[in-house]
């Protein structure tokens, strides 16, 4: 069975004649018959009644007709779609995994921007548990794109880095520590902790520094940002965020931050795609996070959280 007998059956039904169908197709008549009556013998069962003055379909005829209506259907949206890709109209549909963290504080806005430059590109959203979750969305073919901290652990996996962030302790404003501009991890040991939950980025940043002498008293463990930040904000407290996270709150002086003695703790942060997958949308939102990203990645640092976002109004 292919293509051209289902369209012979069409255009014989449709006419109602075989000569009509065949001019009608570009074909001779009897090309015309020899695809119908291989489409006939290939079914084992009789699909047209040659009668005068109208050829009609028998009921097996009809059930063939129902299912090539639908087959063409499908072709013609598979061609208009692609002839749109072909003239700069881009179609289709991107399936992005990240946390609830970034699609908040950078995916949402670098989403808006796409829709408002891609209008007729889909974006489906899922709100992943953790970082590692989302990547491993997107290892299953589940996504197609993931957006968090990167960890080039995944030789299958191509990553596009767009930022660094660094990551600070916040405690309340009123807090013992509140008053430091840097702190040791055996000073935080004195104080709870809130902590987001094992597989998550920040999480392990925050394992690596309490690993030598173990944690604090835990408060509690959450991968909602807002929670963890307003658990913070009621008690002695405190948590690891990351810069972007808490911009708000530190330029409105709610919530002080504190950065770990010794160097700042930076995480990479970008796409990630498998390396064998080639989309049109796939590219056109890399293109689009590079153009607002700019030469080099950005660095976003927690003195500058209230004054420089890592994608700002005039990048889109």
């Amino acid at each position: 069975m292919d293509i051209r007998q289902l369209k012979a059956l069409q255009a014989i039904a449709d006419t109602g004649n075989f000569g009509e169908a065949a001019e009608l197709l570009g074909v001779t008549q009897s090309a015309l018959s020899h695809q119908v009556r291989q489409l006939e013998d290939e079914l084992g069962e009789t699909l047209l009644v040659r009668a005068r003055p109208r050829t009609y379909a028998t009921p097996a005829g009809l059930v063939v007709l129902e299912s090539a209506a639908r087959i063409m259907a499908e072709l013609a949206s598979l061609e208009h779609r692609f002839a749109q890709a072909r003239h700069g109209a881009v179609v289709g549909t991107l399936r992005i995994a990240a946390t609830a963290l970034s699609f908040t504080y950078l995916l949402g806005d670098l989403c808006e921007a796409f829709r408002r430059r891609y209008p007729q590109v889909e974006l489906v959203f899922t709100a992943a548990e953790s970082a590692e979750q989302a990547v491993r969305r997107v290892l299953t073919g589940a996504s197609d794109l993931a957006f968090g901290p990167l960890s080039g652990d995944h030789e299958s996996l191509s990553e596009v880095k767009l930022a660094s962030a660094e990551h600070a302790f916040i405690v309340r404003a009123g807090h013992p520590l509140a008053g430091r501009a840097r702190v040791t991890p055996d000073e935080l040991r004195q104080f709870p902790i809130a902590l987001f939950q094992p597989k998550s980025g920040t999480r392990s940043l925050t394992d690596a520094i309490f690993d030598e002498k173990g944690y604090p008293a835990i408060l509690t463990e959450s991968n909602d940002a807002q929670f963890i930040k307003r658990m913070v904000s009621i008690s002695d407290a405190s948590a690891l965020m990351v810069a972007y996270a808490i911009a708000a709150e530190s330029s409105a002086h709610a919530l002080a931050c504190l950065r770990l003695e010794g160097a700042p703790l930076m995480v990479d942060v970008g796409l990630v795609h498998k390396k064998s997958v080639h989309m049109n949308a796939l590219e056109l939102f890399k293109g689009m996070c590079l153009d607002l990203r700019g030469p080099r990645p950005r660095e976003f640092l927690v003195d500058d959280a209230h004054t420089s976002p890592l994608f700002g109004p005039d990048h889109f």
